[in-house]
């Protein structure tokens, strides 16, 4: 038998992930692969009904303590060799004294957990060099918690796993063709938060929409309780424009979404640690046009999209648009080099390597 491993999802959404969720979306696909690559893997997260691999424990929990106890007990009685803790940096030293004889991997999808408001700087320096292992999904998250913690060779022992996708659920359909233009349909998908720079895209297409480019943009996402006042002012911001907002899409209902599209555009303001919705985009056949910054260019070159440099003004995005509804040759393209790209985010490659490092500890 293979070395045993526990994956301790984070709270709040379940896994399968119905409720959507990047980081659930990944572990669900995680797992799987795992389990094909002959690890013995046990997952834990907040249930949904149905097991996402053989040995799911479905952890139904009031409050983010209550899971995090019943996931500490569980890990105690299991006993694994490895537990992996998502994107929960301060759930680290719990586990660890839990289960002290386990190595312990710390697998971190942005540094949004990393900040003030859910661990002190201290603890989280502490934490990223005694962790056995720090995955990163990019080479620019590395970096930036290098930097920010003053993290040198050494005092820690970071590893950059890309993340895959499914090019099974996203590839179109051989019977499917894109619908023709005008208009260019464009297609956002994620958080419709202001870091997230939507409202840059709309005032993108406000621009277009004046100059009489016939384009339309549909914008799926929710808005979180917090960003209630963003939300309204983008609700007004798209009267009279041809945008839809449909709020939420299933993950399992996104593909037809993408295929109904001609490009996605990722107008990110704050710098994406990865940016898995611009692969899966891409595995779709879309050509991507994003903010040129964070680790969105590990993903997106010139044989697939558009890296916008000046991300933080409207007009950039506006031209970039038009530049792919110009030349239809070059719009099909960056569609095929996307696809081809994408072949090279594959979950079995991501699940591999997570597989090496479990053995190396």
């Amino acid at each position: 038998m293979g070395i045993r491993v526990a994956l301790v999802a984070p709270e709040g959404l379940p896994i399968p992930p119905v409720r959507g969720g990047s980081v659930q979306i990944y572990l669900e696909a995680l797992v799987r692969e795992l389990e094909e690559a002959g690890v013995d893997v046990t997952l834990l997260s907040p249930g949904a009904g149905q097991d996402a691999c053989k040995r799911h424990i479905q952890i139904q929990a009031s409050d983010r303590s209550a899971y995090r106890r019943a996931c500490l007990a569980r890990l105690r009685s299991l006993a694994p060799e490895v537990i992996q803790v998502d994107n929960r940096p301060d759930l680290v030293p719990l586990v660890r004294r839990a289960v002290p004889n386990a190595r312990v991997v710390l697998n971190l999808h942005s540094t949004t957990f990393l900040g003030p408001r859910h661990i002190d700087r201290a603890r989280a320096r502490r934490v990223l060099r005694y962790a056995d292992a720090v995955v990163l999904n990019s080479r620019f998250l590395r970096r930036e918690i290098a930097r920010t913690f003053r993290l040198g060779p050494g005092t820690w022992r970071p590893h950059v796993i890309h993340p895959g996708v499914d090019a099974r659920r996203f590839t179109p359909p051989a019977r499917r063709t894109r619908p023709s233009w005008p208009p260019f349909r464009l297609v956002y998908v994620g958080r419709v938060i202001r870091g997230k720079g939507v409202h840059i895209l709309v005032e993108a297409v406000r621009q277009l929409h004046r100059a009489n480019v016939p384009v339309q943009l549909t914008i799926i996402g929710r808005t979180p309780p917090w960003e209630a006042a963003y939300e309204r002012a983008l609700r007004a911001a798209i009267r009279g424009l041809p945008v839809q907002w449909p709020g939420f899409v299933p993950p399992d209902k996104l593909p037809p979404r993408l295929w109904a599209a001609h490009a996605l555009v990722c107008p990110s303001q704050a710098p994406e640690a990865f940016g898995l919705v611009n692969v899966e985009a891409m595995a779709a056949g879309l050509p991507v046009i994003a903010s040129k910054q964070g680790g969105i260019q590990e993903t997106l070159d010139a044989s697939c999209g558009i890296l916008v440099r000046h991300y933080q003004d409207p007009a950039s995005f506006s031209r970039a648009i038009r530049t792919l509804m110009a030349d239809t040759s070059r719009w099909r393209a960056l569609s095929e080099g996307a696809q081809r790209r994408a072949q090279e985010f594959t979950w079995s490659r991501c699940a591999a390597q997570f597989a090496a490092l479990y053995r190396e500890l």
